[in-house]
């Protein structure tokens, strides 16, 4: 058995001159005649030597287009690695009409998250390289996938190249059985080739139902479309449509996985290795699809390591199956699977589970995220329940800039009411002042969602940062959660969101209620604004000049964290020739040189008074006087 690198995942080439169609008779070469039974018998037995279960092996032996060429792979299988997950394979020539269009395919990803894709994720065969998939109708199954195979038939830009030549660059396929009304079949899917799949299908003229059922292993459909197919690959007398379905009738060198050793089921690590193939290097899927790859990969990663936050009354498992978008009859709120989210996916940046965060997308895209990226895939997973369109990237935007504030990083979700959680808020308000503890981070953390999410979106990002009455999300946040104006205003925005109302804007001096209030004014985007400004130094209790001092100062530190995460980002900008354009082009701005001098200077002077302040405290301690 041997060990392979990871080679560049390389797209079809596209084709359009007449020039470039290829000999059917080239292709054709590598097809067989239909085997005896007496060979077939002897592939399968190859297959259960090697340790496949007879299943697996007489699903490889259906699949084979050259039974000697399978039985010769069988003997010397293949393992390459991808992150934490090693693969066993064989390489073999496999018939087009064996490979299933896969129902749990990366396109999906979104769909499958937001819960409208009317399909189930793959199961796994205990620790069998076997996937399995269950539907209770055949014809659900057939009318769900006919929407995407025909989307990718119409837009891929492929596919002509595939009717043309063929199938150039071989595919990695996996087991599947399928189980449905019509009992259980196994057959290949198209693990990393999707596109190739739906494409060879077109050019022979079969269906999905075709693959899954009408052209069954040993049925007289199949012997026949195998028998025209070789007749047609040694003769230069056929149609251009002959031409064509031998062209597509095999993918040469398949990548078939035959075993297995992971972290996880094989259903989770065949989605991770996917993802891992279609992300490094990135690819172009949506957004949306992107996004839920690495945080599913991220929930992963956290549960295996026993670091996803459980809160009580929930198991690790139930966090993993709702942030991963398998659960969706959990029965949370929304506010409260954000509030989740948002406590797992975007932790402090020190934690372990950061570092488990970041190894999981390192592990997808060979790319160290930046400290935004976690906010990123915990908005998204919080929003889950919105489609996919372009409201969705405004929404995804505001959120993730409300939750860069420190605060809510690694928020713990306890289920507490809104008012519990506010009167909890406003006691550590007065015992700490600025310094926002855990109640009043889930309060802020729940209505962050419904200030996004609600009918009128009121957090909005601005295009040009904090200027003027351009606030961003993460400002309006921390300046409402330091007041008790801010936080009863959080609290009613929570209850009203919960109760399907527009949020309603608190009297001075009222508490919230969960009604709708007489005379209660509707918040907008910049009366919410207008609140956040008033609220600054409306606290509920007196502090003192150090309280103050003391929150001056952490207001400094993370104003200076925001700023190295700027000064980083700009580093990380480059050229074609993946030279940091920084140090090909420079930067002069007299303006921020004379600014940071400033700065410098001044902590300079703190730096000074501090040690002056620590001689005097040390001179104090040993005569009680000062000298």
């Amino acid at each position: 058995m041997s060990h392979v690198p990871t080679p560049a995942v390389e797209p079809q080439h596209s084709f359009n001159s007449e020039s470039d169609v290829v000999d059917h008779r080239r292709i054709g070469e590598r097809l067989r005649p239909p085997a005896s039974q007496a060979v077939i018998d002897k592939s399968v037995a190859a297959g259960i030597a090697a340790g496949l279960s007879q299943e697996l092996a007489e699903t490889l032996t259906a699949a084979a287009a050259d039974q000697q060429q399978l039985r010769q792979a069988l003997r010397s299988p293949k393992v390459q690695r991808f992150g934490s997950e090693e693969f066993t394979y064989i390489e073999f020539d496999v018939v087009t009409w064996r490979v299933l269009p896969s129902p749990d395919n990366i396109r999906f990803e979104d769909a499958h998250a937001r819960g409208t894709i009317g399909m189930p994720r793959f199961g796994a065969v205990g620790e069998q390289a076997l996937l399995t998939f269950e539907m209770d109708s055949a014809d659900k199954l057939i009318d769900a996938m006919a929407p995407r195979i025909t989307d990718m038939e119409e837009n891929n830009p492929h596919v002509e190249s595939i009717l043309d030549r063929g199938i150039e660059t071989p595919g990695w396929l996996s087991a599947v059985r399928v189980i449905t009304d019509l009992g259980a079949v196994t057959r290949l899917e198209s693990t990393d080739g999707f596109g190739r799949t739906v494409a060879s299908h077109k050019g022979l003229g079969i269906t999905f139902k075709d693959v899954a059922w009408n052209l069954r292993p040993g049925s007289r459909r199949a012997t026949n479309l195998l028998r025209d197919l070789v007749e047609w690959a040694g003769s230069d007398m056929v149609s251009d449509e002959q031409a064509r379905a031998v062209r597509c009738s095999i993918m040469p060198n398949a990548r078939v996985i035959i075993g297995f050793s992971a972290p996880r089921g094989f259903d989770r690590a065949r989605r991770r290795f996917v993802a891992h193939l279609h992300m490094a290097p990135p690819m172009n899927f949506s957004t949306a699809t992107t996004l839920n790859a690495k945080a599913n990969a991220a929930v992963d990663n956290l549960y295996e390591r026993g670091l996803l936050p459980v809160p009580s009354g929930m198991t690790a498992e139930g966090v993993r199956d709702v942030l991963d978008g398998s659960d969706r009859e959990h029965g949370l709120l929304p506010d409260q699977v954000a509030v989740l989210a948002c406590g797992a996916l975007n932790p402090h940046q020190n934690k372990r589970q950061a570092r488990a965060v970041n190894e999981a997308i390192v592990d997808l895209t060979g790319a160290k995220p930046r400290l935004e990226e976690r906010t990123q895939l915990a908005a998204e997973v919080a929003l889950r329940r919105f489609p996919a369109d372009k409201r969705l990237t405004a929404l995804r935007s505001s959120l993730d800039r409300a939750w860069r504030w420190s605060v809510l990083r690694g928020v713990e979700l306890t289920f507490g009411e809104p008012l519990d959680l506010l009167a909890e808020a406003r006691r550590e308000l007065v015992q700490a002042g600025d310094a926002a503890g855990p109640a009043t981070a889930e309060l802020a953390t729940l209505a962050s969602y419904h200030l996004v999410g609600g009918r009128t979106q009121l957090l909005i990002r601005s295009e040009f940062g904090p200027r003027g009455s351009n606030i961003e999300p993460q400002q309006i946040m921390r300046q409402m959660a330091k007041s008790d104006v801010g936080l009863r205003q959080l609290c009613q925005i929570v209850l009203d969101g919960r109760a399907g109302r527009d949020p309603q804007e608190l009297a001075k001096g009222t508490m919230p209620q969960d009604k709708r209030i007489a005379d209660a004014e509707i918040l907008s985007p910049d009366r919410l604004r207008e609140v956040a400004d008033l609220s600054d130094g409306e606290g509920i209790t007196r502090l003192t000049p150090e309280d103050r001092f003391a929150a001056a100062l952490k207001e400094f530190g993370e104003r200076l964290d925001d700023l190295h995460d700027a000064a980083q980002a700009v580093g990380k900008v480059t050229g074609e020739d993946g030279v940091a354009l920084v140090d090909t082009l420079g930067f002069n701005n007299s303006d921020v040189r004379d600014t940071l001098v400033e700065i410098t200077d001044l902590v300079s002077e703190w730096r000074g008074a501090r040690r002056r302040a620590d001689r005097m405290r040390a001179d104090l301690d040993e005569s009680g006087d000062a000298r």
